[in-house]
């Protein structure tokens, strides 16, 4: 009896004999998600003991990483590729238990790669194939549009290569790829044909003549079907420069020469086209001769002679007998510059100008009665001559008058105003210019 005492003292001294078994209980949350965008947590139940910590594993369980977490509940978030968690229990010292595992799983997004093919081309595009590339996932279908993606038409493909048929008019294409069912499917870029037609250059406005220095109207293509590229201009039938001008018009220029132009056009993919050229054709007015100048006394005529081929028109016309002829009659009573325009047959215009210089002579009598005709000693353009000096003398040589400057103010009296008798008298006019004086000689006659 007392060496059985013994014994069960013995034994229940044992440590952990005395401690029940640890049991890992069971996980709950597994789920699985589409791509990394996730989040959530794994419950622990029916566990008996302490819960030491948890562990996760991205491999199938053949390696596990320690997580720092003695709770029931274990979160994750955005993981992204499928996980295996597990909980450690023990209960006192018992030996550890590993809890059930959960495995969230997270499925690779699908991904429909690029659509390989399409670009421009003129007219038709030839029968080919499309290959998709770097896709993730499956072809599900393929998709055609001739409306630029407003709306699409389903093609029963569920390869990576699409055939497609002769296309003549602008075609898109594209892959809708799934990875896994019941996650999202993925679109790929639309490979895209584009289908021109010929270039068709229309009609350049428009050829002209102008003379020389004018200039021309804007020229413009119409009715065409394609790009400008650029204007070519060429002068008088040399090479052709261009111009840098991608509009379709271009604008009015000042022409020196005769010059042709021409437009060269290009539709997408088709070849490029050139209009035929305009030329604006330059013409140089024949010279007006509006001939020598001439001298006349004052009351006296002359005729022009002007010379050339066109039209004739003289300005100024007043003093002129007829302004619209080559040799008009001028009797100017001043000297006076006539100009001769010359008008060609194309209504290009030249200038030539001549002067006919009138001479106004001194006076040799004066009749200073009062009427108001020929009352004083007239000096034409005196006003022009601010340091003139005019002066009078006797038979016998003496002053009667002087004046400077003289503004033809002298009517036969004397410098105090006295009437001088009539007779002859003589003058000497100093035009202040440094040039001889002019002498003359005057009759007083009332």
């Amino acid at each position: 009896m007392r060496y059985l005492l013994w014994c069960i003292i013995l034994i229940c001294s044992i440590p952990g004999v005395n401690d029940a078994q640890s049991v890992g209980g069971n996980t709950s949350g597994s789920t699985s998600f589409c791509g990394p965008v996730n989040s959530g947590f794994i419950s622990l139940s029916g566990y008996s003991g302490t819960i030491l910590h948890w562990e996760s594993s991205n491999n199938n369980g053949l390696s596990w990483t320690y997580i720092s977490n003695p709770t029931n509940t274990q979160n994750y978030n955005n993981l992204s590729q499928t996980t295996w968690f597990r909980a450690i229990v023990q209960n006192g010292s018992a030996p550890q238990d590993t809890s059930t595992i959960s495995v969230i799983t997270v499925y690779q997004q699908a991904f429909a790669g690029q659509a390989n093919g399409g670009g421009p081309f003129c007219v038709s595009a030839p029968a080919g194939t499309l290959s998709l590339t770097g896709n993730v996932g499956q072809v599900s279908y393929w998709e055609s549009s001739i409306n630029a993606g407003v709306s699409w038409t389903v093609l029963t493909v569920t390869t990576t290569i699409l055939s497609y048929p002769v296309l003549t008019q602008n075609t898109w294409y594209r892959a809708i790829v799934t990875n896994v069912s019941g996650c999202p499917s993925d679109t790929s870029a639309p490979a895209k044909f584009e289908i021109f037609q010929n270039t068709i250059v229309g009609t350049l406005f428009q050829s002209d003549t102008v003379c020389k220095g004018d200039i021309h109207d804007t020229l413009h293509i119409t009715g065409q079907l394609g790009n400008v590229t650029d204007w070519f201009s060429s002068v008088n039938g040399g090479a052709w420069t261009p111009l840098g001008n991608t509009n379709t018009w271009l604008a009015g220029q000042s022409m020196m020469q005769t010059t042709s132009y021409k437009v060269v056009l290009k539709n997408g993919a088709c070849s490029s086209a050139t209009t035929t050229p305009v030329t604006i054709v330059v013409v140089n007015a024949n010279a007006a001769n509006a001939g020598p100048d001439k001298m006349i006394v004052q009351y006296e005529s002359t005729t022009l002679e002007g010379s050339g081929d066109g039209t004739p028109e003289w300005g100024p016309s007043p003093g002129l007998n007829n302004p619209d002829i080559f040799t008009p009659q001028a009797s100017p009573l001043q000297t006076t510059t006539y100009v001769l325009t010359l008008t060609d047959s194309h209504g290009c215009t030249s200038q030539d100008s001549m002067q006919v210089k009138v001479y106004v002579p001194l006076p040799t009598a004066i009749t200073p009665n009062g009427d108001d005709v020929n009352d004083y000693f007239l000096v034409d353009k005196i006003d022009q001559y601010p340091e003139n000096t005019f002066t009078v003398f006797n038979r016998w040589g003496t002053i009667v008058y002087k004046e400077s400057p003289y503004a033809n103010q002298w009517n036969g009296k004397s410098r105090a105003g006295q009437e001088l008798p009539d007779g002859i008298y003589y003058y000497t006019l100093d035009y202040g210019t440094g040039e001889k004086p002019t002498t003359g000689y005057v009759l007083i006659k009332r």
